[in-house]
């Protein structure tokens, strides 16, 4: 249970929470465009151009790991643009940022090991080796602390949520 808030504050975060989720979702849309573009293109160019040559279509296997850790960056952003679009629906705020922040810091946390560790070792297993096996990644070393940070905020949301809950049930 949530306090009340007056109706005016109520309709002007609605909206809000509405015009960011068309922001976030038009965001989204570039983003995937982009990420399809730059990894698929010229790899898929060169497959095709090489009547699907071994080469290339490892070259294309690499690009596609390496995009495993930017699809689970899309999906954060993506479930950012599902808790907005809660919070446009009315549910204010507990539920959809707490569930907003677990998904996001968890596929946050995620998409950073990934990029690090199993990107570097996928693509040299298919013979395009940077050199090493593990990525030295400041980025994506913070980008998984901040994704755990966020899954540690869900919880003390969380907890505040249910003991305001009590209080509320008490009083």
């Amino acid at each position: 249970m949530e306090r009340s808030i007056p109706n005016e504050t109520a309709t002007s975060i609605r909206e809000h929470g509405a015009r960011m989720r068309s922001f976030v979702t038009i965001l989204w849309v570039i983003c995937l465009t982009l990420v399809v573009l730059e990894r698929f293109s010229a790899a898929g160019i060169r497959v095709v151009q090489t009547d699907f040559a071994s080469d290339a279509l490892r070259a294309f296997a690499c690009q596609f790991a390496a995009a495993f850790p930017e699809a689970l960056f899309l999906l954060a952003l993506w479930w950012v643009r599902a808790a907005l679009a809660d919070i446009a629906r009315g549910a204010l705020f507990a539920m959809p940022m707490t569930r907003m922040l677990d998904r996001v810091g968890i596929v946050l946390a995620c998409g950073a090991f990934a990029r690090i560790v199993l990107v570097p070792g996928a693509c040299r297993l298919l013979g395009f080796s940077a050199g090493h096996w593990i990525a030295f990644d400041a980025e994506g070393m913070v980008l998984a602390a901040l994704g755990l940070a966020l899954k540690a905020i869900a919880g003390v949301l969380r907890q505040a949520s249910r003991i305001q809950s009590e209080l509320d049930e008490i009083f």
